[in-house]
Parts: structure tokens; sequence; C-alpha cells
């Protein structure tokens, strides 16, 4: 059995990041032993969308972390106008803090892409590579729209927390159960005027021209019902020798969803995919 989730913060040039962690039982009392495996959450979102997720993770054997992206939970903001390599070398400090020279990185949607950028900015850092419904984000329209998420503005009545709530709890396929969605309500108020500035990042980052140079094993993990534009065949063909998982009964948000069977189907891949070694003069 894993141990009971911590929480924790780690100090870096450009402000706090903080995270939740599951340990193994074996290690919940002295040193933290197991392969860790980060989680990055969707947005708007924060570590909270994995709360299922980690104890499972952990009870196979694995050091569960997942961290709250920088500007939303409790990690503070990267500044008003951060890059996606930003978001990626955060990943790096979370790593430092927590005294992790390489780790299995596992990515939601936002999530997805920040763990693809380590994995092509910081490849000795990223021992595997798990993305779940990742996608095509800089598109003309998505730029010339910009955020979907609404401006940090609220009114003496609230219509302004009425309609992000309608938003939020009709999207993302539209199957979240009301607990869900409030999960992801919360947290995009928790975020405020913060929320729009790794969606900013997403539009503007190429991806997919980049996947070639992704090395590490990759799963990519979707929902059966997933409602994503970007057909998933575009990052089997750009991850040479990347896997496919569904994940049933879900669709845009499979860790909050259905984080059991999301879970199994990680851990599946992991206990078939060893880590590869670590690059030399990379560290252990």
């Amino acid at each position: 059995m894993p141990s009971a989730t911590g929480r924790g913060f780690v100090s870096t040039g450009a402000g706090q990041i903080h995270y939740r962690e599951v340990l193994p039982r074996a290690a919940a009392s002295g040193e933290r032993s197991g392969a860790p495996v980060v989680f990055l959450h969707m947005t708007p979102g924060s570590s909270r969308v994995y709360a299922d997720v980690l104890p499972r993770v952990a009870a196979s054997g694995c050091r569960a972390i997942a961290m709250d992206t920088m500007g939303y939970g409790d990690s503070d903001s990267l500044g008003a106008a951060p890059r996606m390599e930003d978001y990626a070398e955060s990943v790096t400090w979370l790593l430092d803090g927590l005294g992790i020279r390489r780790a299995t990185i596992v990515g939601l949607s936002t999530g997805s892409i920040i763990a693809a950028a380590t994995a092509i900015h910081f490849p000795e850092r990223v021992s595997r590579l798990a993305l779940c419904e990742p996608g095509r984000f800089n598109t003309p329209e998505r730029q010339a729209r910009g955020y979907i998420g609404g401006r940090w503005e609220v009114d003496a009545e609230g219509e302004a927390l009425a309609a992000r709530w309608r938003q939020i709890a009709r999207g993302f396929g539209g199957r979240l159960t009301t607990e869900q969605a409030f999960v992801l309500y919360v947290d995009s108020l928790r975020s405020g005027e913060h929320q729009r500035e790794a969606y900013h990042a997403l539009i503007h980052y190429e991806l997919v021209e980049g996947l070639s140079r992704i090395a590490a094993p990759t799963l990519l993990l979707t929902g059966e019902h997933s409602t994503r534009e970007e057909p998933i065949e575009t990052f089997l063909r750009g991850i040479a020798g990347s896997a496919h998982a569904v994940v049933a009964d879900c669709a845009n948000a499979p860790p909050l969803e259905q984080p059991e069977a999301f879970a199994d189907a990680l851990l599946r891949w992991l206990d078939r995919t060893p880590e590869p070694p670590a690059a030399a003069g990379a560290g252990a």
C-alpha cells in the first residue's frame, strides 16, 4: 500500500512550485525510493486532477508526484508572457528540488505539451514520456481567438462566475460529472488572472514539427470519447516507436474522469517499457 498524499513546495528563482506526492509504503518512512513518475495537469487545473491517480501509481512501487503548473494551483506564476520552453524548464526545477535526475513525465492536454517540450528541450531529464490527449494548438484560429476562458472580471451579480461554470461543466468532451467539473472550476478561479498564461504559451508553440526530436519511449493516451481535433496518428507518426492506449468511458480528461482505468493503462505500459539507460554524463 502507498503512504498518504503529502504536499510540499520547491523554491526556485522564479517563485515556488507546489506539488503532491505519494510514496511507496516501503519508502514512506525513509529514503524516497521508487522510480519517479511526475504528472502535469490540464488548463485550467492543478495537481488535484491526479488525486485518485497518485495512490494507485505509488502502490505499484513508483514515487508518484503531481506538480502544479506555475501560475496554477498553489504555484507562483512565471510572469505575464511565459514561453512553453519556460514551462518545460520549470519541470526541471521541480526535479532538482526533489533530488531527481530523471523521471517518467506524464502530461494531460496542456500538460502533455509541457511534458513533450521537456523531452525535446531537456531530454536528459526524461526517462519515459506519456502524453494524454495531446493536440495541435498553435493554429491561426486559436491564435486569433486567444484564451477561451474569458477575462478575470467578476461582476456584482456573479454572471461571469455562472458563465465560467457552464463553460467548464459542458466542456472537455461533455462527460464530466458535477464533482469533476467542480474541481476544474475551483482551480480556474484560484488561478485568477494567471489562467490564460499557459494557454498563451500553448498556442504559440510549434510541437508537431519537433516530435521527431523526442527520444524517450512514449505512450499516447486518449479517451474513448475524445473530441480532440488533431488525429492521434499525427503523434504516432511523429514520435518514433510510440505506443497508443485508449482509456474507456471517458472523453478529454481521463485522469479525472476514470482515474483507475487511466492509471492501469499507464502502469501496464510502464511494466513493459523499461527505462533506457541515462546518456553518458547525464547522471543517474
